[in-house]
Parts: C-alpha cells; sequence; structure tokens
C-alpha cells in the first residue's frame, strides 16, 4: 500500500512539471516569415538578398568607415522609390531584449514572459532570411551612451543587433515579388504589440485609456492610431528602460523616428530594402509545411522556477514504476508461503 501511494504521488509530482513544458513557436524558414495585412496573418515569401542604399556615409561623413563593414541604418530619414513600405514592429518596452541580450532565443522579453514575434533579434538563429544582422542607428549610439559602453559585442560605436519585430504591410501587390523599404516603429505600451503566431493582443499593464488592447498594431490603420495616442501604459512598462530614454522619452503607444503625426507614417527611416512577395497564406496554420518551421523552445525564464519536458516525465516516471515494482517483488519473496506446515 505504502508503494502503491508512493507512486501516485510521484506521478502527481511529474505531471505538475509538466504543465509548464516547452511550448511550439514557428521560426522563420529558409525563404519566408509571418507577417500582418489589414489584421489578417500572412507570409513573407523572400525572392532575394537585403540591400541597404544610400550608404551610412551621406548622412553622416563621420561614419564613413563604418559604412564599409555595416552599410546599414535604422533611425534615419531617407528616401526610397520603386518600392512599397514595410512596418517592422519593435517591442521596445522590453529593453536590451530586442538585441538578444537576456532574450529567449532571440525572442524579447517582459514581465519574465516571452514577446513572440515574427523575426528574433540579428545575433540568434531566429532572424528573419534576408534581414541584415547587425544595423547603426543614432538611437543605438545614444543608448549606448546611457548604458556608458562604447561597442555592443565588439561593433563599432552605435551598431548592434537589428532588433526583434514583427513585419506589417498595408499592400500585398497581388502577391508578385516586389522590392519593400523598412520602417522602423518602435512599440512602446505592451498591451497593443500583437502575438505574432495568433494575431492577439492581451493587456499587460495598467493602462488609463478606455481600451488599452484597442489599438492592436495588425493594421495600418492601428499604427496611425497609437502613434498619437497618450498612455501611461507607456510610462509603466518603460520606467528605467534604457531604450525609452534613448528614443527621448515619447509618451505615445508608439514611436517612429522622423514621423511627428499620422500623415508621415509611410515615411522611410532605414535605407533597408527587402525583396518579397506577401502570400494570402496564413504563416503560422498548421497545414502549411508547419513540420519544417516548427522547433520547441522553452518559456521565459521565471526565477525559482524548474520545467521539465514531457520526454523527462515520461523517462522518470518509467523509472519510478519500475522501482515501485521491484519493491513489491521483493516484499512479496520475503513473505512466508502460508500453505507450507
Amino acid at each position: 500500500m505504502k508503494a502503491l501511494f508512493a507512486i501516485i504521488a510521484v506521478s502527481v509530482l511529474l505531471l505538475h512539471s509538466s504543465a509548464a513544458a516547452p511550448t511550439q513557436q514557428y521560426y522563420p524558414t529558409t525563404n519566408e516569415s509571418g507577417a500582418f495585412f489589414n489584421g489578417s496573418e500572412v507570409t513573407y515569401q523572400y525572392t532575394g538578398n537585403y540591400s541597404c542604399y544610400p550608404a551610412i556615409s551621406t548622412s553622416n561623413a563621420s561614419l564613413s568607415s563604418t559604412a564599409s563593414d555595416y552599410p546599414c541604418y535604422m533611425g534615419i530619414k531617407t528616401s526610397q522609390s520603386q518600392a512599397l513600405p514595410d512596418w517592422i514592429l519593435i517591442p521596445a518596452y522590453a529593453g536590451m531584449s530586442v538585441f538578444g541580450l537576456n532574450s529567449s532565443n532571440g525572442m524579447p522579453v517582459f514581465m519574465n514572459s516571452t514577446v513572440y514575434t515574427d523575426c528574433g533579434s540579428g545575433n540568434n538563429f531566429t532572424i528573419c532570411p534576408s534581414d541584415p544582422a547587425f544595423v547603426y542607428s543614432p538611437q543605438f549610439a545614444s543608448l549606448e551612451n546611457i548604458l556608458g559602453i562604447k561597442s555592443f559585442a565588439g561593433k563599432p560605436y552605435g551598431v548592434m543587433p537589428m532588433p526583434a519585430h514583427t513585419h506589417l504591410v498595408n499592400n500585398t501587390f497581388s502577391g508578385d515579388p516586389i522590392p519593400w523599404y523598412v520602417i522602423t516603429v518602435y512599440v512602446l505600451d505592451p498591451n497593443i504589440m500583437p502575438n505574432a503566431s495568433n494575431g492577439k493582443c492581451s493587456k499587460v499593464v495598467s493602462s488609463n485609456v478606455t481600451n488599452p488592447e484597442g489599438n492592436c498594431l495588425t493594421s495600418l490603420s492601428a499604427i496611425k492610431r497609437a502613434m498619437e495616442t497618450y498612455d501611461n501604459a507607456t510610462i509603466n512598462a518603460n520606467s528605467g528602460n534604457p531604450l525609452w530614454i534613448a528614443l527621448g522619452k515619447p509618451m505615445t503607444e508608439v514611436y517612429i523616428p522622423n514621423d511627428t503625426n499620422a500623415s508621415e507614417v509611410g515615411n522611410s527611416n532605414t535605407n533597408i530594402v527587402v525583396p518579397f512577395a506577401v502570400k494570402d497564406i496564413d504563416f503560422y496554420s498548421a497545414d502549411v509545411n508547419a513540420t519544417t518551421k516548427t522547433t520547441s523552445i522553452l518559456p521565459a525564464p521565471k526565477q525559482g522556477n524548474s520545467n521539465l519536458s514531457i520526454e523527462t516525465v515520461a523517462v522518470l516516471l518509467a523509472i519510478a514504476i519500475i522501482i515501485v515494482a521491484a519493491l513489491l517483488v521483493r516484499n512479496r519473496l520475503k513473505k512466508p508461503n502460508s500453505m507450507q506446515t
């Protein structure tokens, strides 16, 4: 009976541990990633490598040496032609984790939870195909000044990994492969940052607006509203965040460098151009080559919590059963045979 209680106790403990087992998340494939278009999830099908033009030196002559090795920049006004806009949503409220620091496989972490984006940080295997791994930004230079460093990962001043981000477009161009120019959008309110795999927003921090998730960023109209919406969720989420400080502590739900109002939302603020086709297919749908897109990843680490995988649970449970069975056999062999005289 004691043995029976023991196996039940072990089973309960193992099942409790398995409740926090790794979750499954879709990563970019060799030529695809996810995106949002008018509230729906679509697929980017890449047709070539990124290009970065004009070089940094045209905007800042003192950076000519940096331009030779790191020609891509963000946060600087530029002009693009023969291309359509591609907005990238960077969860800036997650601080340095958007650059891969203390992240979950390159996915940002906020309040001990993973922020799932279409693309991980540039220094991680979850980077999207056709994205530059490292870019220059004057905002990154300001960030390094705030942190008191002159180099991140041994890179030149102002050069950091491409931040983790989610995609959004306002035109599919009939699914034809064309060049798209990148527009940087820093998301400051976690309540409106959609989970890339399901498009859902959830209330993460307190807010003073009637509908905290009302501007869930799955469409261009939501970006326009968010860049003119003042919400104390921004303060609540970013207090002490060096990236928010480097951006000038904007109080709106999103901040787009060089844009002051919704009418400028299409202005380019990078020199990054990526060729791809927008396919009307949910990248995260289980029936779209799911076996080649999924990888099990652990949830964001929580202090004092140790999670076991399902495989580990199964092995430990089998061991426990074998031990208990052996004890039962031994006890039975020790009992005297009541039929003997």
